[in-house]
């Protein structure tokens, strides 16, 4: 079992507040994108300006639609009562999906935009995602945001009223080994979209299942729709798209195969 911890929600370094949640997040954007540059130069599709350029439009895409869909999805009652939190960001409130969401939209238009290849250009900003979304949960997990069921596990957290698993750690596991799958893989050429496809039904099943072990009994507790977390319904979208995208890819490469 996880040694007992209390929240860190801040800590100060003289007369600045650190919140701990936003260090690691932007820590997680920043080693996102340090191996989306690694992947790039090992893959012949090396562009600094190019990267650079996406992934602040992905970062800008994430924040606006983790903060949305937050308010949309998880606590609309209130936001739509005192519509000026909305903007209060800073306070929490960001759905890690609907980040998903918005840096899906905001990059496909960037590429769009410059006519760059979607599956290739995709999978180099997915190689990061893994590192950057580890990186992030430990900051979720330090300030104890995604408490789950009562649980003697051994990564059960003692908390206050007894152990309880704590998804924000279990889900960093699942990151990190997601990332040393990416870094073995990637040794070796894979078609365009491979990356992209393997993270999708890799990481979305198991989201879609450790969201049954977020705590109910607390007033922290996921709002439910139809028995199911606002998350369990983009992981459902999720499989969905990466199963679309491996038949494209059999297609494809069925196409090839005839057409020698």
């Amino acid at each position: 079992m996880v040694p007992p911890m209390m929240a860190l929600d801040t800590f100060s370094l003289g007369p600045i507040t650190v919140h701990v949640w936003g260090l690691f997040v932007s820590a997680g954007f920043a080693a996102g994108i340090a191996l989306a540059f690694f992947r790039a130069r090992n893959s012949g599709v090396f562009n600094p300006e190019r990267i650079l350029d996406l992934a602040m439009w992905i970062l800008g895409g994430s924040l606006v639609g983790a903060r949305f869909f937050h308010v949309f999805f998880y606590e609309p009652a209130f936001y739509f009562s005192t519509p000026l939190e909305i903007l209060k960001f800073w306070e929490g409130g960001m759905s890690s999906f609907g980040g998903f969401l918005g840096a899906f939209f905001s990059g496909w238009w960037y590429l769009r935009r410059h006519a760059l290849d979607l599956l290739t250009w995709a999978d180099l900003a997915i190689f990061g995602l893994p590192a950057g979304l580890a990186i992030g949960r430990i900051g979720c997990f330090l300030t104890h945001m995604h408490p789950g069921i009562k649980s003697n596990f051994f990564l059960a957290v003692m908390m206050e009223d007894g152990p309880r698993l704590e998804l924000g750690l279990i889900e960093a596991i699942l990151a990190f080994g997601i990332l040393l799958l990416f870094l073995v893989l990637g040794r070796r050429p894979h078609r365009r979209g491979f990356f992209l496809s393997l993270f999708l039904l890799v990481y979305a099943p198991a989201r879609f299942l450790m969201d049954f072990l977020r705590a109910t009994d607390l007033s922290m507790a996921d709002v439910r729709y139809l028995g199911f977390t606002p998350a369990q319904y983009g992981c459902l979208l999720f499989i969905a798209l990466g199963t679309a995208l491996i038949w494209q890819q059999k297609g494809e490469q069925r196409r090839g195969d005839s057409a020698r």
